[in-house]
């Protein structure tokens, strides 16, 4: 079910389905966050993406997955739209989440980064995946539609 779910992300990515404010917003903040680490010395391209966006009462969850490959270009240069690909570069796989209230304020985010090659590759993506559960309920707790409307009885006065 994963792999038909991941194929369809990959589909609508393919098809050039065009990313929503929030998504592009999200997608900027994964690569922010990614090139401001340390031991990242090359800017990094993104190379694929696959998006799911969902409408919550309280809010919006956007949940990616963006594939990332090593340019030539340092990332202390300015930011050149035409830096080449570095052959043999590294890839990541970037995976993120976030919570966007009506406002479009970030309530809450999780965001892990690796090569797909790493052995532990698998569980960092079910930790993620349990995270993203914790980002996504954010807020809802407080939205429960009819759970006072018949909290309590009529009034005394009314007997």
């Amino acid at each position: 079910m994963k792999q038909l779910l991941v194929l369809c992300w990959g589909l609508l990515a393919l098809a050039g389905t065009t990313p929503s404010p929030l998504q592009t917003r999200a997608l900027q903040m994964v690569l922010d966050e990614y090139h401001n680490k340390s031991h990242v010395q090359f800017f990094f391209k993104q190379q694929l993406m696959a998006e799911r966006m969902e409408t919550l009462p309280m809010g919006t969850f956007v949940d990616l997955e963006v594939d990332l490959i090593q340019t030539l270009c340092r990332k202390s240069q300015p930011r050149i739209p035409n830096c080449q690909i570095k052959a043999g570069g590294r890839k990541q796989r970037c995976l993120a989440c976030f919570k966007f209230d009506a406002s479009e304020n970030v309530l809450d985010k999780s965001m892990r980064c690796l090569s797909q090659q790493a052995p532990m590759f698998q569980q960092v993506k079910k930790k993620q995946a349990q995270d993203c559960g914790q980002v996504k309920l954010v807020g809802e707790e407080h939205y429960r539609p009819g759970v006072f409307a018949f909290s309590k009885g009529l009034p005394e006065w009314a007997d």
